[in-house]
């Protein structure tokens, strides 16, 4: 392997190839290297894309919730929908596809 000698005059100097050997350490070859923060930073981004779609589920949630605690019609239909509940002298019929 050939090493061109400007590179080789400059890895002679102690200093510079230590700092050059903890570089490479840390940036490759420990834990929270650069593969690390790379892999958790899209991690982050994953997790926040997650966050934003619950807040705006829940947000559609407590509106929804909202409507059918001072709406008394939209209540009985929610109930009807997707309990099932009927009037008493109401028969329902459950159609599946």
């Amino acid at each position: 392997m050939h090493i061109p000698s400007a590179l080789k005059h400059a890895l002679q100097n102690k200093y510079i190839a230590a700092t050059v050997l903890a570089l490479v350490w840390s940036v490759f070859i420990h834990d929270l290297g650069l593969p690390f923060v790379v892999r958790e930073a899209r991690n982050l981004e994953r997790a926040k894309k997650e966050l934003r779609e619950v807040e705006a589920r829940n947000e559609s949630l407590r509106q929804q919730q909202a409507d059918l605690r001072s709406d008394q019609k939209a209540l009985e239909r929610y109930a009807r929908e997707h309990y099932f509940m009927r009037r008493s002298n109401e028969e329902v019929y459950r159609i599946v596809d």
